[in-house]
């Protein structure tokens, strides 16, 4: 289970290319509270990702949840960057952190 930002970031630049592989991930990055060091014991993990178009389908987008909230031991909101509405995205984009 991981407890901080830094664990979090570790795992994803340690596990980027087997995501990439299974899932077609080409990019991947933190965002929200653990970015911001605000995480509190009930925090979830934000996570914004890119699936490369051959890959993308609702089971990979689930896949790569279930495999993520797995690995990391926390409950994990998972989005797709380019289909954030622009609010969301221009907030996202102030604090994501790209591995």
């Amino acid at each position: 289970m991981v407890s901080n930002k830094n664990d979090i970031i570790m795992f994803l630049q340690t596990h980027k290319d087997e995501m990439a592989q299974r899932f077609g991930v080409v990019s991947v990055g933190l965002f929200g509270s653990y970015a911001r060091g605000e995480a509190r014991e009930d925090s979830d993990i934000d996570i914004a990702i890119e699936i490369r178009s051959k890959k993308k389908s609702l089971g990979n987008f689930l896949g790569i949840r279930r495999y993520l909230e797995q690995q990391l031991g926390k409950t994990v909101d998972l989005g797709i960057e380019s289909t954030l509405k622009p609010l969301a995205r221009e907030m996202v984009a102030k604090e994501i952190i790209h591995v």
